[in-house]
C-alpha cells in the first residue's frame, strides 16, 4: 500500500519503465493470483480461481484501479483466514498439500520481488524521487 501513495489512478496503471509492460496495479494483480494460489484456496481448498488468468501483469487501467485493489484486499482477507485455520508450521495445505511453512516462505520472496518492482516503477510514474 505505501508503493501506491502519492499516485493518481494514471500512475499506479502507468507502464513507467520502458519496454516493459509492467505497473503497480499489474503487480497488485499479480499478488491477488499468488494470495489466491498459495494461500486462500493453497492452505484452506476449495475452489482454485484465477481471477485475471494470464493477463495479471499486464492488465489493468486507470478505470480497475479500484476494482482491482478491492479484489486484491478480498484474496488477502480470505487468505488470512486460511492461514488462521491451520495449527503448525507443518500443516499441509489443503488446496496444493504443502506445508504452512513452505507456503510462508515462498510469499516472503514473492513479496520481495515484486515490492521491489513497485518500488522503481513509482519513481518512474511519479518522475520524480520523493521519500
Amino acid at each position: 500500500m505505501r508503493k501506491l501513495r502519492d499516485l493518481d489512478r494514471g500512475g499506479i496503471a502507468a507502464m513507467a519503465v520502458a519496454p516493459l509492460e509492467l505497473s503497480i496495479i499489474g503487480l497488485v494483480r499479480h499478488m491477488t493470483q499468488m494470495e489466491h494460489v498459495y494461500l486462500a484456496w493453497g492452505l484452506g481448498g476449495g475452489d482454485r480461481v484465477m481471477v485475471y488468468g494470464d493477463d495479471d501483469f499486464a492488465g489493468g487501467s486507470p478505470e480497475t484501479v479500484d476494482e482491482d485493489m478491492a479484489v486484491y484486499l478480498a484474496e488477502v482477507a480470505a487468505a488470512d483466514r486460511s492461514l488462521a485455520s491451520l495449527a503448525t508450521l507443518e500443516s499441509p495445505g489443503a488446496g496444493h498439500g504443502r506445508s504452512l511453512g513452505a507456503t510462508l516462505i515462498k510469499m516472503v520472496q514473492e513479496y520481495a520481488v515484486h515490492n521491489g518492482q513497485a518500488h522503481m516503477l513509482r519513481y518512474a510514474a511519479l518522475g520524480e524521487i520523493r521519500r
